[in-house]
């Protein structure tokens, strides 16, 4: 965890959880556009190979994000 640091732009605590080769970074961004207290997920597998990440938010369906290989090329 590292603490809310508003000159840092940092507005809320930042908790990272590494698990299975995947990083997961959840804080709360204080504005947004016209929103406020907005919530922020950072997702990123350390695999480097080419691959797949699904991600689901709020059960709204597994969405893919390709992962691409190291020379750039989707996977």
């Amino acid at each position: 965890m590292v603490d809310a640091s508003p000159e840092n732009n940092t507005p809320s605590d930042v908790y990272e959880i590494q698990v299975h080769g995947v990083s997961v970074l959840i804080r709360r961004h204080e504005q947004w556009g016209a929103l406020t207290n907005v919530p922020y997920v950072h997702i990123k597998d350390q695999n480097d190979g080419p691959g797949l990440l699904l991600v689901e938010v709020n059960n709204g369906g597994e969405h893919q994000h390709p992962r691409p290989a190291p020379d750039g090329a989707a996977a």
